[in-house]
């Protein structure tokens, strides 16, 4: 119940910046439509592959990699709106949609770099993973939890700073080490109180299964399949959207030391125990 209340508070205050912008939903809704159209053409490109006998490593990884790179670069393009939109409005500012392209657009070399970057090392991974045995996958799978936490400010720091994708890192680990809690997993997660959430979504998913059966009129069950799947998209968009300017919000603090508007003291000190108390400048 403790860690309930503690997310159902990050929950609440990161949507009372949220409903000052909502437009900040359009950057999770385009990112994740054109994702769509990128899994599209992978599905394509092996299909190809396939139908010509040229499904080999020599093809495939090559075409693997192409989406990855395409997949990492439309994330953090939209992820570079929402929290140049989300810092913004945490500075006093109204800020407006084409704020967040603007600056996006401004640091096309930087996030095509870090999309390269995070590209190699997510296949990289994902390549050891598949060769490994159980004993393996879970070593990788540790390594690639350590470098997300490693970068977990990079896009902020990016963005914000204008500094290069290695100073980036470099400084996004300090930030981390700084603001490093023992229990930094399970602190405190905005995921929990949305998983909860999506398990209403299997209400009109079992109904719509239960109305197929002996159904006369496919529309019925249709109609509660679409109401689960758009209940899941809008479920997903939200918690996107919030997640970058929770992001943000840890940023500024973990950086500046200078809670955000919009959030209290204890919610952000809450979500990541400080190791070493944070001076402000």
């Amino acid at each position: 119940m403790n860690t309930f209340s503690r997310s159902f508070q990050l929950v609440k205050e990161s949507y009372s910046v949220l409903r000052k912008d909502k437009e900040l939903m359009l950057y999770p809704l385009i990112s994740g439509a054109v994702s769509l159209v990128l899994i599209g053409f992978l599905a394509l490109g092996v299909l190809s592959a396939n139908l010509f006998g040229y499904m080999s490593s020599i093809i495939v990884y090559p075409i693997l990699f192409v989406y990855y790179l395409a997949s990492y670069f439309v994330i953090i393009f939209f992820n570079t709106g929402l929290i140049t939109c989300a810092n913004i409005r945490m500075s006093g500012g109204d800020p407006k949609f084409r704020d967040g392209i603007d600056n996006a657009v401004k640091h096309l070399g930087k996030i095509f770099t870090w999309a390269l970057v995070s590209a190699t090392v997510g296949m990289i991974l994902n390549a050891l993973s598949r060769r490994s045995g159980l004993i393996g996958r879970i070593i990788i799978g540790l390594i690639g939890m350590a470098w997300n936490f490693l970068t977990f400010f990079v896009v902020p720091i990016l963005v914000l700073e204008n500094v290069s994708v290695t100073d980036s890192i470099k400084k996004s680990g300090a930030l981390f080490k700084k603001t490093w809690g023992e229990n930094v997993v399970g602190q405190f997660s905005m995921g929990f109180v949305f998983l909860l959430l999506g398990l209403l979504g299997l209400i009109p998913l079992a109904l719509g299964i239960f109305s197929l059966m002996g159904a006369s009129y496919i529309l019925i069950p249709l109609l509660f399949f679409g109401i689960a799947l758009f209940y899941w998209v809008a479920l997903a968009i939200v918690s996107s959207s919030l997640n970058g300017i929770f992001v943000t919000a840890l940023y500024n603090y973990a950086s500046k030391g200078v809670v955000p508007a919009g959030f209290s003291e204890e919610t952000i000190k809450a979500a990541w125990k400080m190791k070493n108390a944070i001076q402000k400048p």
